[in-house]
């Protein structure tokens, strides 16, 4: 992914930023909409999701489950250990996108996504057992 396809997925979707999916009339809204657009932060944080999300397979329809966990905020923490570092909301939907995910909306500005429900599943398993081997290992 270069700037040009970025600014494509990103202008896809005209409230998308770095937090995810904003209201267009917050006060800041215009601010942090720039800020995402601009700043080649995000945009390496996009490409460290692909690098992740393009493991995940697609389910042809969404479940309760995927619309529970399947969020920028529910992998968060899944695709920041498999990349190494902190990566946005904004980046993680950007990433899902460009990938051909398809994103459910609910309430306006929470999204998931059609990820693989069973593969995610065992991927936070995976990720709960590393998080209890470096618990004890601290101990």
């Amino acid at each position: 992914m270069d700037r040009k396809t970025f600014n494509e997925v990103v202008h896809k979707v005209p409230h998308l930023a770095a937090d995810g999916l904003l209201v267009i009339g917050e006060p800041e809204y215009l601010m942090k909409r720039r800020e995402f657009v601009t700043n080649a932060m995000y945009l390496q944080e996009t490409i460290d999701a692909v690098h992740f999300l393009q493991g995940i397979g697609k389910s042809t329809r969404f479940s309760e489950w995927q619309r529970a966990h399947c969020t920028p905020e529910g992998l968060k923490a899944l695709v920041e250990w498999h990349v190494g570092h902190e990566v946005s909301n904004g980046a993680i939907v950007a990433a899902a996108l460009y990938l051909g995910f398809t994103m459910g909306v609910q309430d306006g500005t929470k999204v998931y996504f059609n990820f693989l429900a069973p593969q995610v599943e065992t991927e936070f398993a995976q990720l709960r057992t590393l998080e209890q081997i470096r618990q004890v290992a601290r101990a």
